[in-house]
């Protein structure tokens, strides 16, 4: 093996880290609530984060925004991903990751728990040697009431289901 493909796969192999790395980052903030800023950085200027039924949101203010005010209904957001397939094209890269996601709404009759099961299809781009996420999609297989379970309640109306978010 030359030296130029050793090179070539040793940054195949970074680049597969960092994207990681950044997905990791959005977990972290995604469930703090504490981060607006420093989750919308991790987003191109134009990205687009597609949340399905909960809204399509352009534009890295959007998203900050988003994220802002969907904090303002929830008490506990916990996203679990796993399974990372990622495919490394230069300075662009898709990556697909399952999705279990544990939450709390609140409700006028007071907090209320779910269970969400999905995954994520995203694109990225790297700029300046930083990957930053260029398109978010997540597709929810199921979202239910922790006490019926997806068996029972496979989708659900959540307090969060608010069409102004994405305005």
């Amino acid at each position: 093996m030359s030296t130029s493909d050793l090179e070539k796969r040793l940054q195949y192999l970074e680049d597969i880290e960092a994207i990681k790395q950044l997905k990791a980052l959005y977990c972290k903030y995604a469930d703090t609530g504490e981060h607006a800023d420093e989750f919308a950085a991790l987003f191109t200027e134009d990205a687009i984060l597609d949340e399905g039924d909960d809204g399509v949101f352009s534009g890295r203010h959007a998203i900050r925004d988003m994220y802002r005010q969907v904090w303002s209904f929830i008490t506990l957001n916990q996203h679990l991903v796993l399974s990372p397939i990622i495919d490394v094209d230069g300075d662009t890269a898709r990556g697909e990751w399952r999705l279990l996601q544990l939450f709390t709404t609140r409700q006028d009759d007071g907090d209320k728990a779910f269970w969400a099961c999905g995954e994520y299809q995203d694109v990225y781009v790297k700029n300046d040697g930083r990957w930053r996420f260029k398109r978010v999609q997540a597709c929810v297989h199921f979202c239910c009431p922790y006490e019926d379970g997806w068996a029972k309640t496979p989708f659900s109306e959540l307090a969060i289901h608010d069409n102004s978010l994405s305005k």
